[in-house]
Formats: structure tokens, C-alpha cells, sequence
């Protein structure tokens, strides 16, 4: 028996001695997918942000090829024209050259070339313009950056549906040079298939332990519970995927007046530890955080009165009926006059309230003798169409919003499916939230969010500390329109898809 154990003991030693010996794979390796990246299988050995298992360097990935772009932008700067105003006389002389570019344009002409350039549409590459400005970026850089971006979308969307129990984390990172992946414990060979196809840098994170399900699901939970607390007044919660760490904010309704009164409130108010214990909880007292609608008062010199900024137009696939959007929060007014832009001689009518959505900040509205359309304001007198809607978002991509008192700008995305409560008014809670640093202000409200020809949201709210604040912006994603919680599946904003 003892002479059968050295043996075996012999065996392990040598086995133990060749692995080592064996050479390691490089993290970086692009070829195809086969080993389980878990012996788990549910991930949660490693921790929340996991553990990097795969890595496609940028040079192994598909190129950028924008030669008419990058043309156009180097004879602009060897000629001191702005780089907008050449992309934008290149886009109208294509147009003037070949007008069957522009395609079928059913709601009339608008003032920008509805095409592409070099794959990029034109729409794009004025919002692309206002983003490198508000980031103090040159145009050039940006585009090399970020036009790739949209097509993350429906790699994101492919993955939460079709590996939503996996799927825990995908952003835009680096500035617009990578992407950052995570799964809940092995990689899917999709995953690797579909990063393979975006032209940046992919690190692709294994085994953090929880889904993106389960960390939305814990957000909520957690934000109900602290809500209930009698000396809450206003909460905010928002989760970091990266790190599997829910953050909620609260103003109480009175402020502590020594740290240790701050500790002793954020204690009593912590909410119940997700059951996934990978997934942490953090709660801070926020004693400026004021979630304020962004239109409450009666204002002049905008799209609608008696307030708020008009959004995108909806129709019903059943009944072919075609109302508009608006921010549940100003449809308080049963009835608003729509006011057009001066250029298209401003003329106006009146809307009826018709529907307001249970769990998002959205309303609709009826009537009117104006004709419906699929376009949209993105600025002063500079309608666009829209079409498309954008699902399944990230952050660090780029969005852009107009609304009637800071007009049109851009920022990216920083959190996704926020939850928002304030006991000020009627305490309703609002869902579904993509939230940017502060684009916009009272006044704004209802006002659509946009990339591109791409309809994202509607003005929903900001954090209220100052005018000037870089804090928070909050726009209700439309795609939530046809929620269950929103008007239900047969309305949709109204595109035109084959524009």
C-alpha cells in the first residue's frame, strides 16, 4: 500500500512539474474560441471585474477607411475653411451632381444631404462637429474615433438577447479607441465572433459573477428599499458594470450636521445585500442632489406652450394612428401649442393629452392641424428625419439632444437604465434613464435625444445643483415606448426606414 501511495505521489510530482514547464498563452491570442473560461461555469471565483481572457489588438482588427473624409478635413485645414463647413459643401455638391442619392425623401426636403460619406452619414458627421467641440476636440481625431461607434449597437443588442444570462458589461472605453466586454463566467464564441468585427481594441473579461440582468434587477430592488425610508427625500441609483457596484444617492429631508450623523443615516438606510454576493452596494448622502424635472415654469421662445420642448412623433402599427411624444412630467397641461421652428413660418396648433406611460417620464398627445411627420428638429430651424431607433446603448458613446433653452449639444453616455425618484411633486418614480454629464436645463423637457439620424430619448431631468454644473442629465430612452410600462408593443416612434 505504501510502495501503491509513493507512486502515486511520484506521478503527481511529475505532472505538477511539465505544466509549469509548459509554455503560457498569450491573453492577447485571437484564435478561435474553445475552452470554457470558468471552470465554475457561473463565474464568481474571480471577482466582479473579472479577469481578462481575451484580447484583440486594434492592428489585428478591421481598418477605418474614410480617404474622401480625411481629404476633405487636410485641404480645409491647408485652406483655414472650418472643417463643418467643408464636409458640408462636399455633402451638397454630391447632392447637386446626383440628387437620386438623397433617396425618397416622403416628408418633403430637409436644409442637410441626407447621405453618406465614405459610410458615415452625414447627420453623423454634423453631430460628430458639436461633440469634438464640447470636448475640446479636433474633428479629425474625433471621427477617427468615435464614427465606428454606432456599430457597437447591435452587438450589444445581439448579446443581452441571446446571452442575457451571461452578458454583464459592454462599454466604450479609452476615449473611443476601445471596448471593454464582461461576462458573468465563460465567454461566449458569439461574443468573440461579433468583437472580432468592430475596428478597435477588445478586452473581453471572464468570470465576474453576475449578469447584467441580475445587476439591474439589484438596482431596483435596492432603490425601492431606501426609497421607503421615511427620511429619504430624493434618490438616485445608477450601477457600474465594470465593478458590479450599485451607487445610490440620496438627499435626506434633513441634512446631518456632523460626519458622524452622515454615517449613521447612510447605515441606517442601506439597503439589503444583493442575494448575488459578488454584487456590492454603495449609499453616500448627497446633500445637493435635487432631481428636478427640466421644465416646471411657463416659458416663451420655445416649441411648446406653456412649456417644454416638443419630441419625436409615435405611430401605432395597429391603427395607424400618429401622435407625439412628450416628458410625462409637463403632460400636467391637458392640452400644449406646438409652436414651429421661424424658418417653416412658425405656425402652431394645439394638442390634446392622450396617454401618459406608468413606469417612464413619457406622455403622448393627440390632435392638431399640422401634419405629422418623421422628422425632427436636431437644431434651430434644422429639421433631419429619423430613421431609426437606437436600442441597447453603452457607455461612453456619443448622444446629442435639442431642446428650447440650450438648443442643440452633445456629451456621452455615463450611466445606463437609471432609476429616478424625488418625493418633490407627485414622487413618481422614472425608469429606464440614460444619463450624460449636463446638456440640458429647464426648458428642455421632452426635447428628443439623437445621434445622427438615430432617435435615442427624450429630456427627462437633471440633477438641479446649478446652471453651470457639469453634474447630470437624464433622458427616458425611447425605445421604451412600446414597454408594457410604456404605451405598450404597437407603438413605435415613427421612422423612415427607407429614407
Amino acid at each position: 500500500m505504501q510502495r501503491f501511495l509513493r507512486v502515486i505521489l511520484i506521478l503527481v510530482a511529475i505532472v505538477c512539474l511539465s505544466a509549469q514547464s509548459l509554455p503560457s498563452v498569450s491573453a492577447s491570442t485571437q484564435s478561435t474560441h474553445q475552452a470554457p473560461m470558468s471552470s465554475s461555469g457561473t463565474g464568481g471565483k474571480i471577482g466582479p471585474e473579472g479577469r481578462l481572457a481575451i484580447k484583440l489588438d486594434a492592428q489585428d482588427q478591421p481598418k477605418l477607411e474614410h480617404p474622401a473624409v480625411e481629404k476633405i478635413l487636410a485641404e480645409a485645414k491647408v485652406r483655414g475653411i472650418p472643417p463643418a463647413n467643408a464636409l458640408k459643401s462636399y455633402a451638397l455638391e454630391l447632392v447637386k451632381r446626383n440628387p437620386e442619392i438623397e433617396g425618397s425623401l416622403p416628408d418633403g426636403p430637409v436644409p442637410d444631404p441626407d447621405i453618406e460619406i465614405d459610410g458615415i452619414p452625414y447627420a453623423e458627421l454634423i453631430d460628430l462637429d458639436r461633440f469634438a467641440k464640447s470636448n475640446n476636440m479636433d474633428l479629425a481625431e474625433t471621427i477617427s474615433r468615435y464614427s465606428w461607434a454606432p456599430r457597437i449597437n447591435p452587438i450589444a443588442a445581439q448579446l443581452r438577447s441571446e446571452h442575457a444570462a451571461e452578458i454583464a458589461d459592454i462599454a466604450i472605453i479609452d476615449d473611443g479607441k476601445a471596448v471593454r466586454m464582461g461576462f458573468k463566467g465563460e465567454v461566449p464564441d458569439k461574443a468573440v465572433e461579433l468583437a472580432k468585427t468592430l475596428p478597435v481594441e477588445v478586452f473581453i473579461y471572464a468570470d465576474k459573477g453576475f449578469s447584467e440582468v441580475e445587476l439591474e434587477a439589484a438596482k431596483r430592488s435596492a432603490h425601492d428599499e431606501v426609497l421607503k425610508r421615511n427620511e429619504v427625500a430624493a434618490v438616485a441609483s445608477s450601477y457600474d458594470a465594470e465593478k458590479g457596484l450599485i451607487s445610490i444617492r440620496v438627499r435626506p429631508k434633513e441634512i446631518p450636521k456632523t460626519s458622524a450623523d452622515t454615517a449613521n443615516l447612510e447605515a441606517s438606510i442601506r439597503p439589503t445585500q444583493p442575494s448575488n454576493p459578488v454584487i456590492s452596494v454603495s449609499v453616500s448622502i448627497d446633500e445637493e442632489l435635487e432631481i428636478r424635472s427640466i421644465d416646471q415654469y411657463l416659458r416663451g421662445g420655445g416649441v411648446n406652450t406653456p412649456k417644454c420642448t416638443n419630441g419625436f412623433n409615435i405611430i401605432n402599427s395597429s391603427t395607424d394612428a400618429r401622435e407625439t411624444l412628450q416628458a410625462r412630467h409637463c403632460a400636467d397641461e391637458l392640452y400644449l401649442i406646438y409652436h414651429n421652428h421661424s424658418d417653416y413660418d412658425g405656425n402652431t396648433t394645439t394638442m390634446a393629452r392622450n396617454g401618459r406611460a406608468t413606469e417612464f417620464d413619457l406622455a403622448r398627445y393627440q390632435g392638431g392641424g399640422l401634419t405629422r411627420t418623421r422628422t425632427f428638429y436636431y437644431d434651430w430651424n434644422l429639421p433631419r428625419y429619423a430613421h431609426d431607433v437606437g436600442t441597447s446603448p453603452v457607455i461612453g458613446q456619443p448622444i446629442c439632444k435639442f431642446g428650447k433653452t440650450t438648443g442643440a449639444t452633445c456629451d456621452a453616455i455615463t450611466a445606463l437604465n437609471v432609476d429616478l425618484t424625488s418625493r418633490v411633486g407627485d414622487g413618481q418614480t422614472w425608469r429606464g434613464n440614460i444619463e450624460t454629464d449636463r446638456i440640458s436645463d429647464r426648458g428642455d423637457s421632452g426635447g428628443p435625444a439623437y445621434y445622427g439620424n438615430r432617435a435615442w430619448g427624450i429630456s427627462s431631468a437633471d440633477s438641479g445643483t446649478c446652471s453651470l454644473c457639469d453634474t447630470a442629465t437624464w433622458f427616458v430612452a425611447v425605445d421604451r415606448v412600446n414597454d408594457p410600462g410604456g404605451f405598450g408593443a404597437n407603438w413605435n416612434v415613427w421612422v423612415c426606414s427607407t429614407c
